[in-house]
């Protein structure tokens, strides 16, 4: 008996251990390439979510929080299936999987502490003066528009997340100030859902409609109904003055095309082009907020990804392809069209 346990024994193999790359085993070029971030983004990250990422004590082969870091951020620029992210970081699909889900739960919890619409007097006087000074649309706090991402067709009441295109999606709600730092993500719908239904059911109507109520406003498309504090254009411009609003309100309200065209060209996931996401509804509204989190860490850093305009068209045009517009109503609340006519007097004097 002896013998034979001194024979397994000697059979047993060491643990061998694969090299694992992490972003510190990349120049800055190839981390803003591979990552989509600079390195000091990414060990800022790694300090946010150390907690929750630490490893632990009672298992010993635990990954560092650099690895799960690296594979999550890897998964998120290329948009690839986990299985090729294997090879990327040294570590099995399980493990590859596994960090993904815990780095986008940890910066979900974290989401809050970068992903703030202006409520306070300063905050908001910031970003009026913000897009008057960029865009010379007074009054403004930010620009808000929907946008679809593409996933697999859910086990349960897939026929709602259906879009107008015939693909699965849902419809996630958002707005951004004028330097396309995004203040707000709601992202509870399936890609059916009106965007104006969306935002009739967000936090956004009772922010604005409180006592009293916020002197500003929001820009949107023909996808939202016209009030007191969301500006549109007019759809049937009948005057200079209107059709002058009208190209001073699209001047303005580019700014959230080009925060979703940046988002997803940074973000691949967040795109078609990088593959229908294998995830339930929940995890990839979890994935967007994830990859918002990081965008606007990305504008605090500095952090400039080079710009393909004929990408950021095309993902304009897609994106413009499943907008749906609002029913013509000439029976706009009067009020609204009075706010609206002033604003047109204002922006006259200004050009």
């Amino acid at each position: 008996m002896d013998y034979v346990l001194g024979q397994r024994i000697r059979r047993r193999r060491e643990r061998v251990y694969r090299p694992r790359q992490t972003y510190l085993s990349l120049s800055e070029e190839e981390c803003i390439r591979k990552l989509r971030l600079t390195r000091q983004a990414v060990t800022d990250i790694c300090h946010l979510l150390a907690d929750e990422l630490g490893t632990d004590a009672q298992c010993p082969y635990a990954f560092p929080v650099a690895v799960k870091v690296t594979a999550a951020l890897h998964f998120y620029a290329s948009g690839s299936f986990q299985h090729p992210l294997s090879s990327i970081g040294g570590i099995s699909q399980s493990a590859i999987s596994s960090a993904v889900h815990a780095v986008t739960s940890g910066l979900v919890r974290h989401a809050g502490e970068y992903i703030k619409f202006p409520v306070t007097p300063d905050n908001q006087e910031r970003a009026k003066q913000a897009f008057c000074v960029k865009y010379g649309f007074p009054g403004v706090l930010g620009v808000i528009d929907c946008t679809h991402v593409q996933l697999r067709a859910p086990s349960e009441i897939a026929l709602v997340y259906i879009n107008c295109k015939g693909t699965y999606s849902i419809n996630v709600q958002v707005i951004c100030n004028a330097y396309s730092k995004i203040t707000h993500v709601f992202g509870n719908y399936p890609g059916s859902s009106h965007d104006s239904f969306i935002l009739a059911n967000s936090t956004i109507p009772a922010i604005f409609e409180g006592n009293p109520p916020l002197d500003a406003w929001l820009l949107g498309d023909n996808g939202y109904p016209l009030k007191t504090w969301l500006m549109t254009p007019y759809l049937m411009p009948a005057t200079i003055r209107e059709m002058q609003f009208n190209r001073k309100h699209t001047q303005t309200r580019g700014v959230i095309e080009r925060t979703f065209s940046i988002l997803k060209m940074r973000f691949r996931c967040l795109d078609r082009s990088g593959g229908t996401l294998q995830y339930s509804p929940q995890k990839v509204a979890a994935f967007f907020v994830a990859c918002c989190v990081l965008h606007n860490i990305s504008i605090n850093q500095g952090c400039v990804v080079d710009i393909d305009e004929e990408i950021l068209e095309d993902l304009r045009r897609r994106d413009g392809e499943l907008h749906v517009p609002m029913p013509l109503n000439p029976n706009a609340p009067a009020a609204a069209r009075e706010r609206r006519a002033y604003l047109t007097e204002e922006l006259l004097y200004r050009l």
